[in-house]
């Protein structure tokens, strides 16, 4: 990974090269390397490249001899550094920031907010701190100069990251990423892409690009500048779908799902319902029963629950659905009080919650924010028409809640909008447009799971047509026995093709879209090879 982000950055052997956070020095000793294969002076190369490292133990192993022939290495902070003051102006600024949440050390996230914020870049609390090292390196290369790095996924998915992509596009001429169809390092969940942004003070370049390549090995890293870029379709999308990843798809596809908002019977499922996080227990293992507790609470004050996205299959979460998984001893039940709930009721529950105060529920931070501590928040709602998984390993699933199920914050409630019907929402909702549009808003940052937060679900394209409730038990059954495929055997040619008026080529294009997307997510769940 170094050879290929060093060989790329250091193009002349005059080139020098800063590596803001060295750690084990190996793009220092890689950029040594390279200067000498341009031609480099072996008795100067070293004074051609500088380090930056916080961890004084790694700073002195470097000096010590990681890197042969030396380089003019500091100990200390990188973010509290100046250009052309603390370090000089480079030809190319590579290596690999650290990905720490700010949360975990205020001081520092204080600085890189104020970089960021100079810089023109909202970073929310959540932010890493790959983030402003990418902002703040940036001023130290030198005109026409690049930088080559490996980040986080994230930078595709946040929207923090969005702005960082801005900011660096608005400073380079070209910014290219490169992304992987499995994970690059093995064991190590979180997913990288590599950064070459060419042409510092020559922007604003085009769009970003983004590539995926089957591995490192496959990696063709991008040209010098080139004179034209073309610029992609993402800017014609329906809104949540203009992500980066959309470029991963065939430009026809993306042509199509650019064209279909526009058509009078597609619409965004905020449009129909509002989609909502569920109840915040703050212990699950306790608020949720199971019919095998013993001094469990007494039944006035439990609701069927829901809390887990395999509790929820094909379209309809039916009353026997809900009874089999009690009778296997599933969590089924929501233990719902409050202070002026029925005193004989609560004196009932007395001994189930003693168990609890034993165990120390009312200090966890969920519970003792609120009074009593037990007495769980539900969603304004209620109990929501349908429920929608949160996560998915497979793809995301929409049901009708026949059973009047409260759910907890693993799974989103969704309320229809006056004349919306629920089942016509959850025969609708398994298509091949719908499944394409979860991979585009949607998260993936490691394991493969695709993540839908509210918003994002509500950005959901869905074909409206009528009459499709009337198939809800057959989409239904045949989730259950032949998943997706035999779903979409029966919903993409009504409303995708008799619906929408799509012909059977441009339906393939959005099953394939899907397919793809997909498939790369959960390849990334699966281990990388040595």
């Amino acid at each position: 990974m170094a050879d290929a982000l060093v060989s790329w950055a250091l193009r002349s052997p005059g080139d020098r090269a800063l590596d803001p956070s060295f750690g084990g020095a190996i793009f220092l000793q890689t950029a040594r390397s390279r200067l000498l294969d341009l031609g480099a002076d072996s008795a100067m190369v070293g004074q051609q490249l500088y380090g930056v490292e916080i961890d004084s133990g790694a700073h002195q192993l470097a000096i010590d001899g990681v890197v042969p022939g030396g380089a003019q290495l500091s100990v200390g902070d990188f973010l509290s550094l100046q250009a052309d003051r603390d370090l000089p102006l480079v030809e190319a600024v590579v290596g690999n920031p650290p990905y720490i949440r700010y949360q975990g050390f205020n001081a520092a996230g204080r600085a890189g907010h104020e970089i960021a914020a100079r810089a023109g870049v909202g970073l929310t609390r959540l932010a890493s701190s790959w983030a402003p090292f990418l902002i703040h390196g940036t001023s130290f290369v030198a005109n026409g100069g690049r930088m080559a790095q490996v980040v986080p996924a994230e930078l595709l998915h946040t929207q923090y990251g969005s702005e960082v992509l801005s900011f660096l596009s608005r400073e380079f001429a070209l910014v290219f990423l490169a992304c992987f169809e499995g994970r690059v390092f093995p064991g190590v969940l979180e997913e990288v892409v590599l950064l070459f942004a060419d042409g510092r003070g020559q922007g604003p370049c085009g769009d970003v690009q983004l590539r995926s390549f089957p591995t490192l090995g496959a990696l063709k890293p991008p040209g010098r500048l080139p004179a034209a870029q073309r610029r992609h379709q993402a800017a014609t999308l329906p809104p949540g779908h203009d992500k980066l990843t959309t470029q991963l798809l065939p430009g026809r596809t993306r042509e199509l799902i650019a064209t279909l908002l526009v058509k009078t019977r597609v619409a965004q499922l905020g449009e129909l319902a509002s989609v909502d996080i569920g109840a915040v227990t703050g212990a699950n293992d306790f608020f949720l029963v199971s019919s095998e507790v013993a001094d469990a609470p007494p039944p006035p004050l439990l609701r069927p629950a829901v809390s887990k996205a395999n509790h929820i299959q094909g379209t309809r979460l039916r009353a026997e659905d809900h009874q089999r998984l009690v009778r296997a001893g599933q969590r089924m039940q929501l233990f719902v009080a409050l202070a002026d709930s029925d005193p004989e009721h609560l004196s009932a529950a007395a001994p189930y919650l003693a168990r609890g105060v034993a165990a120390g529920l009312p200090q966890r931070y969920k519970c003792r924010v609120r009074a009593p501590w037990w007495a769980v928040p539900l969603p304004r709602g209620g109990a929501p028409d349908a429920l929608l998984t949160y996560c998915s390993a497979e793809h995301p699933r929409l049901v009708v809640n026949e059973v009047a199920a409260l759910n907890t914050n693993t799974l989103h409630g969704v309320y229809t909008k006056p004349g919306v019907s629920a089942r016509t929402l959850a025969a609708s909702f398994p298509n091949s447009l719908t499944m394409l549009s979860a991979e585009l808003v949607g998260r993936s940052y490691g394991g493969g799971v695709l993540k839908l937060e509210p918003t994002e679900a509500e950005n959901l394209l869905l074909p409206r047509v009528p009459g499709m409730a009337r198939k809800l038990n057959q989409i239904d059954n045949a989730l259950r026995t032949g998943g997706l495929p035999a779903a979409l055997a029966i919903t993409d040619p009504v409303l995708l093709g008799e619906g929408l008026g799509l012909d059977e080529g441009q339906i393939k294009l959005l099953r394939s879209g899907a397919e793809l997307l997909r498939a790369r997510r959960r390849s990334r769940g699966q281990p990388a090879s040595d």
